[in-house]
């Protein structure tokens, strides 16, 4: 008898997209910003959101389907959220800070 145990894999690279997104997003923040940039930090802050709910959501529903069927869990998808969760935090904070001086001020004008 062989007790061999699949490993349920189906979902890694969805995991693989939604980091290669929050690197791009990364590589984007550490650029300057320009003046017709598109990018802002709601934007940022609006991908890195919604990406984490969706691998936070595969996780959750890999572990649902790992327990159904008795397979077992694939430790690089578990690597990946985490990647996936420090990316998500990292590319807001990062973009906050490499543009903070890029900001108006109200008091711009001088009186000569």
């Amino acid at each position: 008898m062989d007790n061999q145990v699949e490993v349920f894999t189906q979902f890694r690279p969805v995991f693989y997209v939604v980091l290669g997104v929050l690197v791009v997003f990364l590589i984007l923040s550490l650029l300057p910003k320009g003046r017709d940039s598109k990018i802002n930090l709601y934007s940022i802050l609006m991908i890195s959101i919604s990406h984490l709910a969706i691998s936070s959501t595969l996780l959750v529903v890999e572990s649902r389907i790992v327990d159904a069927y008795s397979f077992r869990g694939d430790s690089i998808t578990f690597y990946c959220f985490i990647a996936t969760v420090v990316l998500s935090v990292l590319n807001p904070i990062v973009f906050y800070f490499r543009n903070k001086g890029k900001r108006r001020s109200r008091s711009s004008y001088s009186y000569r």
